[in-house]
């Protein structure tokens, strides 16, 4: 997963450590608009993410990370492949 997320331009995501989760920075994608809508905050791109791409995520500010989202892996190959290629496709890959 980290590595479809690295391949969408803005976005970038260390290799988990131990965890099912993956915690990219979404911060070069910030202030850029998509869809009609120009998210400033992860949070306001996770809402994005959700109504455009149907990918749910959690905005890096609950974690005291704003720019950054975290992304659960804990689903098929197929379903993950399938979600990062929405958020490309939504990110303008």
């Amino acid at each position: 997963m980290y590595e479809l997320l690295n391949a969408i331009p803005g976005v970038s995501c260390m290799a988990p450590q131990g965890a099912f989760y993956c915690f990219p920075s979404f911060e070069a994608t910030l202030g850029r608009e998509y869809a009609g809508m120009t998210p400033h905050t992860s949070l306001e791109l996770a809402g994005l993410l959700l109504d455009e791409a149907r990918v749910a995520v959690v905005p890096g500010e609950a974690f005291g990370a704003p720019g950054y989202a975290r992304l659960s892996f804990a689903l098929g190959d197929d379903e993950l492949v399938d979600g990062v290629q929405r958020i490309a496709k939504l990110l303008g890959e």
